[in-house]
């Protein structure tokens, strides 16, 4: 009887479920911000958007943070770097995603 609660405890843990992914593996806590590209800059960047998504608990999930949305809220055309920031705390995360461009 130990045992079977022991691993429905430990089945959400084992499952991927509450982890985010990061570049050295898996972590419950995190905090990251990556440098997607670099496009060929052929003039001055001089607009900004950003786009974000939430995931609680691995089962609510909700928002884009999709390239094409930080694009449109930022009225960005021409679309010259991307970066993107990760958050991660056990049974929240949060992806933004951010454009640069003209």
């Amino acid at each position: 009887m130990k045992k079977a609660l022991l691993f429905a405890a430990m089945a959400p843990l084992l499952s991927g479920c509450l982890f985010a992914p990061t570049d050295a593996g898996w972590a419950l806590i995190e905090q990251s911000k990556r440098s997607g590209y670099a496009l060929e800059n052929t003039g001055a960047i001089t607009k900004h958007g950003r786009a974000c998504a939430q995931n609680i608990l691995g089962l609510v999930a909700q928002g884009d943070s999709s390239i094409e949305a930080a694009r449109r809220n930022g009225g960005i055309t021409k679309v010259m770097a991307v970066d993107h920031e990760i958050e991660s705390y056990i049974v929240f995360a949060k992806v933004c995603t951010t454009v640069a461009g003209q």
